[in-house]
């Protein structure tokens, strides 16, 4: 399995590439189970939005994610 070319179309990075079958396994891993995620990555199949965001009133101010 090649991890980089799906680390480069998700954005995403884990520690591990399998995660522990059971607590046992977790509580003995030394690398803590994580992932780095990046949001802003760009992805060319992915069209632009064209409209301002689409947000919640007040006081939430939440803003909708149209993917």
């Amino acid at each position: 399995m090649d991890f980089e070319s799906i680390e480069e179309q998700d954005g995403i990075r884990f520690s591990w590439n399998v995660f522990p079958a059971s607590r046992l396994d977790a509580t003995r891993t030394v690398v803590p189970v994580s992932c780095l995620y990046t949001p802003l990555k760009e992805r060319e199949d992915l069209p632009p939005i064209y409209y301002e965001p689409v947000t919640c009133k007040a006081p939430c101010k939440a803003i909708l994610n149209p993917y």
